[in-house]
């Protein structure tokens, strides 16, 4: 009789342990995730000039030139990186190249470019002005393999996918930051690798462990790229109009509309009139 209490009694407790898990996995993907509509299908929207009170008070911004040690030139990276297998934006025979050195759980990119993402979603995929090339700088707890999932639905699904993709990252992102601004939420939260999956699966970008593992070798070869060239902060834009130095060189946070308006004069882009 005591063995077959115990026995009952350790089936139930499985049986909870089983529900608990079913539970937290069902709520985990089905719960509904908020974050803005996407804005870089077409046109060029405004520019917000919107910044949040916390990077107001724990960023700081830094222009350096272009004589900065280390930069790397435009001749460098094509000859270092295989661009093809890097993400990137637009056109691939052009002069015109705008390097964005990005980590999807660093809050500053993401403040940054969920604000100029429809600039360079414009400049390069709508008018092919410019290629946008995304050298991924892996910081964070998760920044790594959530590099690696975004490498794998550009490869699987093409740019337009990855700039959704990224675009919604950031976007939850700067959701996040405002819930913990006006107190919502007790701690700061950062986007992770099951976030990116959750936004991917229900964008319609399936990919699988194995598509994912492959880009462990470019994501790798991103990082130590950036590290020998001094690059070791997030965001870094470099921009370029020929093989040589960097043309506009920006470390940080700063008004989005600087860095359109920047990019925009630097390498002579056409924008749309008002």
């Amino acid at each position: 009789m005591v063995r077959a209490t115990s026995a009952l009694a350790l089936a139930l407790i499985v049986a909870v342990v089983a529900i608990a898990v079913a539970l937290s996995v069902y709520f985990a993907f089905s719960r509904p995730m908020h974050y803005p509509q996407h804005r870089i299908a077409t046109g060029i929207p405004t520019i917000s000039t919107t910044t949040s009170s916390t990077a107001a008070t724990i960023i700081t911004s830094t222009t350096v030139t272009s004589t900065t040690p280390g930069l790397p030139t435009l001749a460098q990276i094509e000859s270092s990186l295989n661009l093809s297998a890097v993400a990137s934006l637009g056109p691939a025979n052009t002069s015109k190249v705008i390097v964005i050195a990005y980590d999807p759980e660093c809050p500053y990119c993401a403040i940054e470019l969920n604000a100029t993402l429809p600039f360079l979603y414009y400049v390069s995929v709508n008018t092919s002005q410019a290629r946008v090339v995304f050298l991924g700088v892996p910081i964070h707890e998760y920044s790594y393999p959530m590099l690696e999932i975004l490498q794998a639905v550009y490869h699987r699904y093409g740019q337009n996918a990855f700039a959704m993709l990224l675009d919604a990252n950031y976007a939850y992102y700067v959701y996040l930051i405002e819930l913990y601004e006006s107190g919502v939420l007790k701690s700061f939260q950062m986007p992770n690798v099951t976030t990116l999956l959750y936004m991917a699966y229900h964008l319609g970008y399936n990919v699988t462990q194995q598509q994912i593992e492959a880009q462990n070798a470019t994501v790798y070869s991103m990082y130590m790229f950036t590290v020998t060239h001094g690059i070791t902060g997030t965001p870094t834009i470099l921009a370029y109009n020929s093989t040589g130095a960097p043309v506009y060189v920006q470390v940080g946070l700063i008004n989005p509309q600087y860095i359109v308006g920047n990019l925009t004069k630097d390498l002579n882009l056409r924008l749309p009139s008002r």
